[in-house]
């Protein structure tokens, strides 16, 4: 019996022990194959697919994708993605999902080759959460906009996109852009002139000292007009 955290963290050599044992025992090729090793090993298809797909040490056994009964690499790496961005904590626990964002962090390409992957699962995610109110769908998906930014998956496009007025709601839920100030994905200069971020989120920015008392005063002086209501300025006599 195996663990997902032992899959997908496992070496090179690591995984042969894993695989190996297995070897003349299954029949069969395709998803049937996978479900037998699935089965073997004590997770289930998406565990397995993801765990080895997401494992930096799989091009290192090159055979590792046939044996699993897929046609090759590239077949395994699409229905990795596939299950990662489409799974709603069912086959994938929460754990497991973190687990997958700290590999990925650690493969390579960084940001840029995984802000696609990273967006469309939270979109997924998101558009679950507009349909019906559940707490451990919200729970993990706090917990998972975290992830993307401590593990520096988070590219200026992203960042960009996620900065869009349309989700300013989604971003109050998991205090994403205070996320974004936290680690420095995004200069508090920058984030100050966004036109999609909310006056409450600049607020908020300088309460909980993310945003310098001096990048606002200069916001303030550059743009007038961008606090009507002198919010930011009552924020900055009260801070």
């Amino acid at each position: 019996m195996q663990s997902f955290e032992n899959l997908i963290q496992a070496s090179a050599n690591g995984l042969s022990a894993i695989f190996s044992p297995l070897r003349g025992k299954l029949k069969g090729d395709g998803e049937p194959r996978r479900g037998q090793i699935a089965q073997m090993l004590g997770l289930n298809l998406a565990q397995l697919v993801c765990g080895v797909g997401f494992n930096a040490e799989l091009e290192r056994i090159p055979d590792l994708p046939k044996f699993m009964g897929f046609a090759s690499r590239d077949a395994l790496l699409t229905e990795r993605n596939y299950l990662f961005i489409h799974d709603r904590y069912r086959a994938l626990s929460v754990n497991n999902i973190l687990e997958i964002y700290l590999a990925i962090g650690k493969l390579p390409g960084g940001a840029a080759e995984w802000s696609d992957v990273v967006m469309s699962r939270l979109n997924n995610i998101e558009g679950q959460l507009e349909e019906t109110i559940n707490p451990v769908l919200i729970g993990g998906y706090k917990l998972e906009v975290r992830a993307v930014y401590e593990n520096r998956l988070a590219g200026p496009g992203l960042i960009q996109a996620r900065l869009d007025a349309n989700y300013a709601v989604l971003r109050d839920i998991t205090n994403e852009s205070m996320i974004m100030l936290e680690i420095n994905a995004i200069a508090p200069e920058a984030f100050l002139r966004h036109p999609g971020v909310t006056v409450e989120e600049k607020a908020r920015g300088l309460f909980q000292n993310l945003i310098p008392r001096n990048a606002l005063v200069t916001y303030l002086a550059e743009q007038p007009d961008a606090d009507p209501e002198r919010k930011l300025q009552s924020a900055l006599q009260g801070n």
